[in-house]
């Protein structure tokens, strides 16, 4: 007789199928019943262990213990019995690894379940001009962990990333790195709101907390506040800013104050000139609406700490006043925000003011331990400062928390380069272009990454790739790299490039779509050192020029002893690790 057959005869099918359906059911009611009644962690999956324990177990029993006619008897003899034994051992052996690695993980990563995303809750409202209002409150609800010290919160960046997408939770939470995730929708209509709100436990794949709200408009605030507080109480910890409020939204009581605030929330996330300027207009009428809004005067001053980056309508020294104008006035309102620390310390850091710069920033880290973009900005000043591991460690920070964000991978790279790490760097930007491959600059990137290797095929394809998403600048392209292959006069390229003004790769016009940063190194790469210096020492006077940072490069090292190099760095605030070494070497 088949061994297939005897398991029919001996019911051993019939006995596993019973045991794993009254086993699965077992542990959805553990999974279900436990958090309700606040037993620890470990308990579902103790339960979940014993069931699994006892599946080999039960399989045995049914094959030794066989019915018969004259009643059941004892046969656990031949090949069937001692394969059925052999299984029985495997499987309590995996059972037992599964639960003490898990345990033990557990242990080890005790924070874990205070890792979380928040994703957009979705908008129910039937109308698309309000996916503003459910996008601010995801983000007001994950400011307000963000700011607590034991959690770990996914930057909005890369949380919202997932709008829309068809894709499950724990895929979603392991592209994250998190395991709490916190999904909801809200319903908008006239005076009243409904929002729905659930915490998933992405590990484990059960819901840990869910609520539903269906409350006045004017209770919107309150409402944030309690998800914030029922969060906190599920994992554990406290929810309360330095100040006592339970977050942002508190800073106002009119609602068309705060719905203009959130739609000029959003245009900062996206960036871009026509955004940023946009998310201006709307945070100053946001303050006309409520002159005690301090968040409003907040998102101002972020705007203005950038916007002069990002458009030639103001310059760099108007809009840095206007953000630490701004900047004053929130933290005049209300002291325990961290925004306005954060803007002035990126303006600090622009006007070479390192030591400030850092210290404003890590203010913002202390109020807000989750803020990604102030882990970044940190990052870029302690670049600037000449401190790259340092700088680099910030920035990883920063990406653990917002693994999507557009500037985050880009000044990673940057960093990246500095210590050497080209392919790394390469592979910072090609990370970030798989979900955003419409981001140009991550492109500039790659081109002068594969420039520095020497690998001019990989660069023209990167570098048409730029021109084409920016709709310009294929004919100087096409200019460097013939100069590059002996095609094109050389000299004459390179005496054009470094004639560009730092920031001419902003207007369409001026014929350069190079930001002034990479022209250094590219000069280098065409063998005119003379130029990349000249170009630096010219450059080095406007502010917000990050002249510094090309400095940092491996390929600037044929010049790194000249006087003029190191007058240059004392000018720009900042110190080069690689000269001692470089000098050394040359005597």
């Amino acid at each position: 007789m088949s061994l297939i057959a005897e398991l029919k005869r001996r019911s051993v099918f019939k006995v596993a199928a019973a045991y794993l359906v009254v086993g699965w059911l077992a542990i959805q009611v553990a999974a279900t019943v436990a958090p309700q009644l606040d037993f620890p962690d470990w308990v579902p999956r103790l339960i979940t262990f014993v069931l699994l324990l006892g599946f080999p177990v039960t399989l045995v029993l049914a094959w030794v213990f066989e019915r018969t006619p004259e009643g059941v008897r004892v046969d656990a003899r031949g090949a069937g019995g001692k394969l059925m034994f052999g299984v029985a051992a495997l499987l309590v052996a995996a059972t037992v690894v599964w639960y003490w690695r898990g345990m033990s993980s557990g242990e080890s990563g005790a924070s874990d379940a205070r890792t979380i995303a928040v994703l957009p809750f979705v908008n129910m409202s039937g109308d698309a001009a309000n996916e503003y209002f459910s996008d601010g409150i995801s983000e007001e609800i994950l400011n307000v962990l963000a700011g607590t010290p034991e959690l770990q919160v996914a930057a909005r960046t890369s949380s919202f990333a997932f709008k829309g997408q068809p894709k499950e939770i724990p895929e979603i939470a392991r592209e994250l790195n998190v395991r709490m995730v916190l999904e909801g929708s809200v319903r908008r209509q006239d005076d009243r709101v409904r929002i729905t709100a659930q915490l998933v436990d992405a590990e484990k794949g059960f819901h840990v907390w869910s609520q539903s709200y269906n409350r006045q408009l004017k209770d919107i605030f309150a409402i944030q506040d309690e998800i914030a507080h029922a969060i906190g109480s599920e994992l554990k910890v406290k929810i309360a800013s330095p100040g006592g409020q339970a977050g942002v939204a508190q800073g106002t009581e009119s609602l068309v104050a705060y719905d203009l605030y959130l739609r000029g929330l959003a245009l900062w996330q996206h960036r871009g000139e026509d955004a940023l300027w946009q998310a201006a207009e709307l945070f100053e009428r946001a303050a006309a609406a409520d002159p005690g809004f301090a968040q409003a005067y907040a998102g101002q001053a972020l705007v203005y700490a950038i916007l002069g980056e990002y458009s030639l309508r103001v310059s760099i020294d108007e809009s840095d006043a206007r953000a630490r104008d701004f900047a004053e006035r929130a933290l005049a309102l209300d002291h325990t925000l961290p925004e306005p620390y954060a803007a002035m310390g990126y303006v600090a850091n622009t006007e070479m003011r390192r030591a400030t710069a850092q210290a404003l920033l890590r203010q913002a880290i202390a109020l807000r331990p989750s803020f990604a973009t102030a882990h970044q900005w940190l990052g870029e000043s302690l670049l600037s400062d000449g401190d790259f591991e340092l700088g680099l460690t910030s920035l990883e920070k920063a990406t653990a928390l917002d693994p999507r964000s557009r500037p985050v991978a880009l000044n990673t790279a940057w960093g990246l380069m500095s210590l050497g790490r080209y392919e790394d760097a390469r592979a910072s930007c090609e990370r970030l272009l798989i979900t955003s491959p419409d981001y140009s600059e991550c492109f500039q990137m790659v081109g002068l990454v594969e420039l520095l290797l020497g690998d001019l095929d990989a660069a023209r394809v990167t570098l048409e790739r730029y021109t084409t998403l920016i709709d310009r600048g294929a004919s100087q392209v096409e200019e460097l790299l013939n100069a590059l292959g002996g095609d094109a006069d050389r000299r004459a390229f390179a005496q054009r490039l470094a004639a560009f003004s730092y920031r001419s790769w902003l207007d369409p016009a001026s014929g350069n779509v190079f930001d002034g940063i990479y022209i250094p190194p590219m000069l280098m790469i065409l063998d005119e050192p003379e130029l990349a210096l000249e170009y630096m020492e010219r450059i080095a006077s406007e502010p917000a020029s990050y002249m510094e940072w090309p400095m940092t490069l491996a390929v600037m090292d044929p010049i790194r002893c000249d006087p003029r190099f190191a007058v240059l760095l004392e000018r720009l605030r900042s110190t080069d690790p690689r000269a001692a070494t470089v000098c050394a070497k040359r005597g």
